[in-house]
């Protein structure tokens, strides 16, 4: 976030004292000249001063002033650290009350830089807050500096305070707060694919696919060049069943990235995705394969294709189970799906045998720590598959290992 300073354009702000009182001229001096002590004594005696609390100026020489003290709080050396502690909402509330007196607007510029610079003190609190898990204050903060820079005019600035929002009611599952602000940061026209995924999820979860819809729309518009919306949108035009315009979409994402060696074999795992949720397994297949060809070594395609094979075992073994084993016309039915489930499962060994090994690969440590949970899941999977294909000893191999990561943990 761009940080806004107190700056010499402060000291260089001069007003006519005209018939204003001595100690709103004084103040206004000794802020120029770094008396901040004698500037705050002046000034909140002028905001409670019947002559000088309903002038505009008064309330803006006090933005000032409280605005400076917090710049100077905020400095390597501070000469008044304690002076007010409270200078943010001091300086914040004078210019509120500068704004509602200045009909006129001749103390806008001096006023929108203080709320600028208060804003981005409040986003620096919420930050703090944020990353020591007070989310409610977190929010509180957020909501202060998006107040604040968008009463400022630079109501783009806003956006890292939303999106700490946002996130804190991510945290505490605040479905409405996190709809809130992170639909503020769409209108915003942010390029954070976090937020629309996000926001894609909480919809396609509640089966508003309009929203959804909406949400895929809006990132395709603010971020044209990034594949990842383009993926949403076939997801979209999936959940209204509209599986031509979804392929259009996979296509238009490959064109996008075909000439990158690093993303391409990874867009193809993601359209693979994308393609079995359409029903279209064949294409599926057919990407994950060409992935493994540019790429044999990597976790995302193996696990990908394995699991695929591993889920439509587990739809067969379900659909068998369905049927009554007493029902003398449905026991071929019953053969059938569990031969045709055995198969997948032992099709999907394979895969992710490579998937576990490409992790056990792995020669950093960060890096494979932080794949823990995608290999518990992979061992998972692997564990059931041996033992559907009647691979025992291979099954309790990895039961121990399982039991293993458990206990590390």
């Amino acid at each position: 976030m761009k940080k806004f300073l107190m700056t010499a354009a402060f000291a260089a702000f001069a007003l006519t004292a005209g018939a204003q009182s001595l100690n709103v001229s004084s103040a206004f001096q000794d802020m120029r000249k770094g008396y901040l002590n004698k500037a705050k004594a002046e000034i909140d005696a002028a905001s409670l001063h019947e002559d000088t609390k309903d002038d505009a100026k008064t309330w803006c020489y006090k933005a000032l002033i409280y605005a400076r003290i917090g710049g100077d709080a905020q400095s390597k050396k501070p000469k008044y650290k304690d002076l007010a502690p409270d200078w943010a909402e001091q300086a914040y509330n004078a210019a509120i009350e500068c704004k509602r007196l200045d009909t006129k607007q001749e103390f806008a510029q001096q006023v929108n830089e203080v709320f600028s610079f208060v804003a981005n003190e409040y986003y620096n609190q919420a930050s703090a807050a944020y990353k020591e898990k007070d989310f409610a204050k977190a929010i509180e903060f957020s909501e202060k500096s998006i107040t604040g820079f968008n009463n400022s005019g630079k109501g783009q600035f806003a956006l890292d305070a939303m999106f700490i929002a946002g996130l804190s009611s991510v945290a505490t599952q605040d479905t409405a707060n996190t709809i809130k602000y992170f639909n503020q940061m769409v209108r915003k026209r942010s390029d954070n694919n976090f937020v629309y995924s996000t926001l894609f999820n909480i919809y396609k979860a509640k089966k508003d696919n309009a929203n959804a819809m909406k949400v895929a729309t809006s990132y395709t518009k603010n971020c044209k060049n990034d594949f990842k919306a383009y993926l949403m949108l076939a997801e979209g035009y999936l959940l209204e069943d509209n599986v031509e315009k979804s392929k259009e979409q996979i296509n238009t994402v490959l064109n996008m990235t075909k000439d990158s060696a690093d993303l391409y074999p990874l867009v193809l795992v993601l359209s693979a995705d994308v393609l079995e949720k359409s029903g279209d397994i064949d294409g599926a297949i057919a990407k994950y394969n060409e992935s493994l060809t540019l790429k044999p070594n990597q976790f995302e395609a193996n696990f990908g294709l394995g699991g695929m094979y591993f889920n439509r075992a587990a739809d067969k073994t379900n659909a068998a189970n369905q049927l009554d084993p007493f029902d003398e016309e449905k026991l071929g039915l019953i053969d059938k799906l569990e031969a045709e489930a055995k198969e997948l499962y032992r099709q999907s060994i394979a895969n992710l045998e490579k998937a576990v090994a490409y992790i056990d690969g792995l020669t950093d440590e960060n890096a494979k720590k932080a794949m823990r949970v995608n290999l518990f899941n992979a061992l998972g999977a692997l564990e059931t598959s041996y033992t559907k294909v009647d691979m025992l000893t291979e099954a309790q191999a990895i039961k121990v290992r399982r039991e293993q990561i458990l206990q590390q943990q």
